[in-house]
């Protein structure tokens, strides 16, 4: 017989292994305490430690929390996202799950809860528990990164990213979310941790998420988004490799429509700014910038200056002093430099 009290002393004492034992009972309610004195025991920061030693040292304990992580698993699976969610923030933790193919199984979970039938208040809450799951695993794992992007397997090499891309574009499509449960900063959250690495940026750059970044930056009401969408292109931007590819998606005129028309404020202000910066670094984004004349546009903001045109009904921002210095400091000199040396070979 088990009780909340005694299986959660038993967690705080130091049979952990027993709570696991728990979880593979045949009655739903003794794994439904375990399941719980699990997650109460991964969001205790004193006794994580010890939960996040033994999944490290010990697969089969990963392998038993998989097997919950099902959709036919309800009972127990907010519990059991909690507590993968939680032992994830650990890096050690996290490669081991990476190694036991914890991504693959948060993707097959993400599928299978947008095709399940529960209930519209329990639903969102699953949902959004994987996407930060996944959220945690990438930020802090490579493995991870490279699980979600299967570049390993032809086959399948960007299935997941784009099966991200559809759901996201599902769920902007979604007018009546509200900001305290937007899932889209989750999946906006994942794509920026694949930024981070040169494999990443390749794989977003060659899906559909170009478009659905600048959709996001573009007409997106949160400010939260917008600020998440221009952190992820301008991670691209900082390669040059992926310039062709970003010039291609529009993005350049994009970026410096909302910088020179006060579209938004810091810190995405900063952020536009320094992926115009990076577009600096190729002669495709240089050709670009010059081909949109965008120094008349960057020297206005540079001064302060804010472009009132084109009647836009959106919320016009000041220009941020700091932002204004890094114009004059980091993006000029090279359009002036572009421009003398054209003058002198027109000459």
């Amino acid at each position: 017989y088990c009780t909340n009290y005694n299986l959660f002393g038993m967690a705080q004492a130091v049979e952990l292994r027993e709570v696991f034992e728990f979880l593979k009972a045949d009655r739903d309610d003794v794994r439904k305490m375990a399941a719980q004195g699990l997650s109460l025991l991964s969001g205790d920061a004193v006794k994580l430690p010890a939960l996040t030693s033994l999944l490290t040292s010990d697969p089969a304990m990963i392998e038993t929390l998989i097997g919950l992580l099902s959709v036919k698993s309800h009972t127990t699976l907010g519990d059991i996202l909690t507590t993968f969610i939680n032992c994830a923030a650990d890096a050690s933790c996290a490669e081991a799950f990476s190694r036991n193919r914890v991504v693959q199984r948060a993707m097959r979970l993400l599928d299978a809860l947008e095709a399940s039938d529960l209930s519209a208040t329990t639903l969102p809450v699953y949902k959004e528990m994987t996407l930060m799951l996944l959220n945690n695993l990438t930020a802090s794992n490579v493995i991870a990164i490279q699980d979600l992007l299967q570049l390993e397997d032809e086959d399948l090499a960007g299935y997941f990213v784009t099966r991200l891309s559809m759901l996201y574009a599902r769920h902007s499509a979604t007018e009546h979310v509200s900001e305290q449960r937007d899932l889209r900063k989750w999946f906006l959250q994942i794509s920026l941790n694949l930024t981070r690495t040169p494999d990443g940026q390749r794989t977003l750059l060659t899906e559909d998420w170009p478009s659905q970044l600048l959709e996001t930056l573009n007409e997106s009401p949160n400010p939260m988004l917008r600020f998440l969408s221009a952190q992820c292109l301008n991670n691209c931007a900082a390669t040059p490799a992926n310039h062709v590819a970003i010039v291609e998606s529009t993005a350049v005129s994009a970026i410096l429509r909302r910088l020179s028309k006060g579209l938004e404020a810091q810190p995405t202000q900063m952020v536009l700014a320094e992926f115009l910066a990076s577009m600096m670094q190729s002669e495709p984004g240089m050709n670009c910038l010059e081909g949109i004349n965008s120094r008349r546009f960057l020297v206005a903001v540079a001064e302060g200056k804010i472009d009132a045109s084109g009647g836009d009904e959106e919320v016009r921002n000041a220009v941020d002093p700091e932002v204004a210095e890094f114009i004059k400091h980091h993006i000029l000199p090279f359009l002036d430099e572009i421009q003398d040396a054209y003058m002198q070979e027109e000459e």
